[in-house]
């Protein structure tokens, strides 16, 4: 079978994060927003065979970790696995 997945990369808690902090310093300065906290990742849309589902997420998983991230300063979730419609 076929699954897809949203997969979010994101820096772990207590890695600076200077895209988060420039978009931080603008919403304060427009006023837009007084105390925001922003963090900046990257979005994946992902889809992968598997026998079943947990098959699908293992593969998932091995993809996060071995190729979109950085497991030393990223975390990543895996978000909306389902079944890709085949017909």
């Amino acid at each position: 079978m076929k699954y897809k997945a949203d997969i979010i990369v994101t820096l772990k808690d207590g890695v600076r994060d200077p895209q988060g902090s420039a978009v931080e310093t603008v919403l304060k300065r427009t006023g837009m927003e007084g105390a925001p906290k922003v963090s900046v990742g990257k979005y994946f849309s992902v889809a992968v065979t598997g026998e079943d589902e947990a098959d699908a997420k293992s593969k998932l998983k091995a993809i996060c970790q071995e190729v979109l991230s950085n497991p030393i300063l990223e975390k990543y979730e895996i978000e909306r696995l389902g079944v890709v419609d085949t017909r």
